[in-house]
């Protein structure tokens, strides 16, 4: 009887630790620099800007793709990025008065690949990244798409977690 229970209690030891490994690994996702988008090498310096990138971001069941964030501290930031992003002055006090008023919404475009300052129209051959600007989080996604496909599965997320997501 000493003995199985000896046995015992080295299998689950034994579970226990092959369990660990595997959960370090799977939550292990770091992204050597060399990896990143362009857009985040660029903007991942300034002192005025939150910037990050996620390789592989999942977009419901089947879609990935790698997202850089921008995200601005505050009011005159946010701003400033925007202007930097070549977004109309009319946009700008639109998105403004929506983070003023609670207002829960989303702006959207296409643009060149790793370029979120240059607008395009997209089509087979254009290689572009699709843009979603959030003035609740003060916050721009830059999607690398692959196909337009992918931008209405963004866009029918980003309507889940940006307009009904619930205020704190």
């Amino acid at each position: 009887m000493k003995i199985n229970r000896w046995i015992v209690v080295l299998l689950g030891v034994v579970a226990l630790a092959t369990s660990v490994a595997a959960l370090c690994r799977a939550c292990d996702r770091r992204v050597v620099e060399s990896e990143c988008s362009e857009v985040y090498r660029r903007y991942k310096d300034r002192d005025d800007l939150s910037v990050a990138f996620v390789k592989d971001y999942r977009i419901g069941d089947s879609i990935t793709v790698d997202v850089t964030t921008i995200s601005a501290p505050d009011s005159a930031s946010w701003e400033q990025l925007l202007r930097e992003m070549n977004m109309n002055e009319i946009i700008i006090r639109k998105l403004s008065n929506m983070r003023q008023k609670g207002i829960r919404g989303f702006h959207m475009y296409y643009c060149e690949k790793n370029h979120p300052d240059i607008r395009v129209i997209p089509d087979e051959k254009t290689d572009c990244s699709f843009v979603v600007s959030s003035p609740a989080d003060r916050a721009l996604y830059v999607f690398d798409i692959e196909h337009e496909e992918q931008s209405q599965a963004i866009i029918y997320e980003k309507i889940k977690t940006i307009i009904y997501k619930k205020q704190n």
